[in-house]
């Protein structure tokens, strides 16, 4: 496996090794770094993150837990392989936990935070109906930080965070399976947008409903 580049020192100190190790494999598999079906070899994750086996293994657990990494007993530990026909499965998982998300918080918001917020859905759309995913991605998990941030429903912040990451990294990886949908993504995105501007929170909803493919017969 390669070795990324991140130095660990760059963490804070304080922070657990089994901590410090997680967030440093998950952010490589994440942004790329150490691929779908990759073997995550210890002897190479020891050189990398500078530690001992025990809070590589138990950083491992965890992301197994979390659906990124893939474990066979006593044979290989390697990087979890989205599949594709799975992609509607997880987006609408995704989108379930977000409406509860969006629902809780979107009454605590200052006409500006929704103003900020209708933007960034219009750029969502934009990037969707001109065929930029990648861009789409990172656009579309900046506009539901906020909505997180300011939702005063711990658990759901906390099963949101856990899940949610690695859940939204295998729609994006399968995002190819989703060519049919995304005209229709675009457009909820967009309607999104222009529901966060009239205050409309039930049009607000269906919106992401759509853009979730929660209503989908696939």
């Amino acid at each position: 496996m390669p070795i990324p580049t991140t130095d660990p020192r760059d963490t804070p100190p304080r922070q657990l090794a089994r901590e410090r190790v997680l967030t440093q494999i998950r952010d490589a598999i994440l942004q790329g770094v150490l691929q779908p079906g990759e073997r995550l070899d210890e002897a190479s994750l020891r050189a990398w993150l500078g530690v001992s086996a025990t809070p590589i293994r138990q950083a491992l657990h965890a992301l197994v837990l979390e659906g990124l990494v893939e474990s066979a007993p006593q044979s290989h530990t390697i990087v979890a392989t989205p599949r594709p026909e799975r992609v509607v499965a997880n987006m609408q998982t995704v989108g379930v936990l977000l409406l509860g998300v969006v629902a809780l918080s979107l009454p605590l918001l200052a006409d500006d935070e929704r103003e900020e917020l209708a933007a960034r859905a219009g750029a969502v759309a934009t990037h969707l109906a001109a065929g930029e995913i990648a861009d789409a991605s990172q656009l579309s998990g900046a506009f539901f930080m906020p909505f997180i941030e300011r939702c005063p429903n711990e658990v759901l912040v906390d099963l949101t965070r856990r899940v949610g990451t690695s859940l939204g990294y295998q729609v994006f990886t399968t995002h190819s399976a989703l060519a049919g949908e995304m005209d229709s993504v675009a457009r909820a995105y967009r309607t999104l947008e222009s529901a966060l501007r009239s205050s409309e929170i039930a049009r607000v909803l269906a919106s992401i409903r759509q853009a979730f493919l929660i209503e989908s017969s696939r």
